[in-house]
């Protein structure tokens, strides 16, 4: 199956395989010269690069949608304190720049914006801004025993959790950032063989 090309990549595949089918007869018919193999096979050479690019590009902004889909609210109305009749109307920031889900509860009719952050990258500071609240808490009001036990088993469980998202989410944002400069470069190629490929054409159609 192919991947899924931009408009860019497919406009230059529909231009190579114009040139490819010219170009082949041409050189049968003796009109052009043998330099027009070495073009041809360049040609063929950018277009795996494409579907290497392109399928690359799909793994990667997958892989992205699949993590971003990692969190999950478990929202209720404010009012009600139910979760049955909520829809979810948009999204919203807060003054820290976290994104969080806005619902509406269609039993209150209300809207609202859901406390915790609907996306891993902002889940991370999030929870770790949590467990420092948690820590100073515990160090401020010096609480009984079994609620120190219980609050430093949540501390824990929530740093450990923590632990395990980090280096996901880093390494889809270096994937990401990696696959943005190689658009950038092949944004270019395209644009520069477009423009050789045009040239030809021309030539051939002379």
């Amino acid at each position: 199956m192919n991947p899924e090309f931009n408009q860019e990549e497919r406009e230059l595949i529909k231009l190579v395989g114009f040139f490819k089918k010219r170009a082949e007869r041409m050189i049968e018919e003796k009109k052009v010269g043998e330099e027009y193999k070495q073009l041809i096979e360049t040609c063929e050479k950018l277009v795996e690069q494409l579907h290497v690019h392109a399928k690359n590009r799909e793994i990667v902004l997958g892989e992205r949608q699949q993590l971003s889909n990692l969190v999950k609210d478990n929202a209720r109305c404010p009012k009600c304190d139910s979760m049955d009749q909520l829809k979810m109307i948009g999204t919203d920031k807060n003054e820290q720049g976290w994104k969080s889900n806005k619902y509406k509860c269609r039993k209150c009719n209300i809207e609202f914006v859901w406390s915790a952050p609907n996306n891993p990258w902002d889940m991370i500071p999030y929870v770790e801004n949590f467990i420092a609240n948690l820590e100073k808490k515990l160090a401020d009001e010096q609480p009984g025993e079994l609620a120190v036990q219980e609050t430093t088993r949540v501390i824990d469980q929530m740093k450990a959790n923590v632990a395990k998202l980090k280096p996901v989410v880093e390494a889809s944002d270096l994937d990401y950032a990696e696959l943005e400069m190689r658009e950038t470069e092949m944004a270019n190629i395209i644009k520069q063989f477009k423009k050789t490929l045009m040239i030809e054409k021309i030539k051939m159609e002379d």
